[in-house]
């Protein structure tokens, strides 16, 4: 694997991508799909783990959660 010029190594921009994905749309890489070379491209273009995860969900028109949906209380 080539390095980058960024800062931060590709295990962790990677670890970052997964992180966000999950955070912002509840799916991993592996669920959008993306294969190591793709990303290893987007990481040596020095793009930030946040733009991707943003361009990524524009791109595929995907919707934020925006909410956390909690279980109902049991009457008690």
């Amino acid at each position: 694997m080539e390095s980058s010029t960024t800062s931060i190594s590709y295990g962790d921009w990677r670890r970052a991508v997964d992180e966000r994905l999950q955070r912002i749309y509840y799916i991993t890489i592996e669920d959008a799909g993306f294969d190591e070379e793709y990303l290893v491209k987007h990481w040596q273009a020095n793009e930030a783990a946040f733009e991707f995860v943003e361009w990524f969900g524009n791109k595929c028109d995907l919707d934020p959660v925006t909410t956390l949906i909690l279980p109902r209380e049991r009457n008690k």
